[in-house]
């Protein structure tokens, strides 16, 4: 077992999940590149995207998390989590991340609850 962890940023709603992005190796160069005055990197993701996108589309009831994990699991095996079991997934990151935008699901029966 590594003592290695990822931090991921991810979006979901009703209708499954529709962002999961590793930002760990762009975190820790952005830190570097701060410390030596070099210009920063974009970031993998657009957070500012993701929250638009999810103003827009609240009838999907849309959430986004950071989180960091403390096993070696890449964006692929995430992806396939959430794939096999979206609901599973929702749940873990919902008790273990950090929320950053979102509410709860809808009345009707979405995939993720």
């Amino acid at each position: 077992m590594s003592n290695r962890s990822n931090k991921f940023i991810c979006s979901f709603d009703c209708n499954g999940f529709e962002c999961i992005v590793d930002v760990t190796s762009w975190e820790k160069q952005s830190l570097l590149d701060s410390i030596a005055g070099e210009q920063l990197r974009p970031a993998p993701v657009n957070l500012n995207h993701l929250m638009l996108r999810a103003r827009f589309n609240q009838h999907r009831n849309p959430e986004i998390y950071s989180f960091t994990t403390t096993e070696d699991l890449t964006e692929e095996s995430l992806w396939e989590f959430a794939e096999e079991n979206p609901q599973a997934l929702a749940d873990l990151i919902r008790k273990n991340g950090n929320h950053l935008y979102g509410g709860r699901p809808p009345k009707e029966e979405p995939r993720i609850k």
